[in-house]
């Protein structure tokens, strides 16, 4: 996608630096502020690019603070536009993107432990392992001995056991006083 400004074509207005940084640059066609270069920082990291949310709270307004972003007058040309962003955009965004990568990073790891656990639970009774990963529930289904729910997390389980057998409980239960 090209865009025409100030009498030049400018190619992909989204560029891509090191350690996943992109900029989005746009230049303002209309109004009182015709002919700024508006830049901002991409936070659309996760997965599928969801937007990863970095923005601290302002106490005074109870609002989340603004992303970091400048504008420049276009008519500075590329090196005094370059500058601005080294100088004004780039202290402000690259601490930012890394809290998004690591906080992304985090997230990623969680939901793959999750669903680890899920499928090494499913395994031990036969249960299908939902395809979507945001699904964290295995359904199972014994005929006669018992049918339930496998829910899991990064760190924890969820057991909903149905249709159990006097015998099958007190097992279960002293199972668990048991083991720590």
């Amino acid at each position: 996608m090209d865009v025409q400004t100030l009498g030049r074509t400018v190619p992909n207005p989204i560029h891509h630096g090191p350690n996943e940084a992109e900029l989005a640059i746009r230049i303002e066609t209309y109004g009182s502020r015709k002919g700024r270069i508006e830049v901002h920082g991409n936070f659309h990291i996760g997965r599928n690019r969801e937007f990863i949310d970095v923005r601290e709270w302002n106490h005074n307004t109870s609002e989340r603070c603004k992303l970091p972003e400048i504008s420049v007058s276009g008519a500075r040309g590329a090196a005094a536009i370059a500058k601005e962003i080294k100088r004004r955009f780039l202290p402000e965004y690259l601490p930012l993107l890394q809290k998004a990568i690591d906080k992304r990073d985090a997230a990623n790891s969680y939901e793959d432990k999750t669903r680890a656990n899920l499928t090494a639970l499913a395994t031990i009774v036969n249960a299908h392992v939902p395809t979507e990963r945001d699904r964290t529930t295995a359904s199972f289904y014994h005929n006669d001995r018992a049918y339930g729910n496998v829910q899991c997390s990064g760190d924890s389980v969820t057991l909903k056991l149905c249709s159990l057998t006097m015998k099958q409980a007190e097992r279960i239960l002293t199972l668990l006083t048991e083991v720590r």
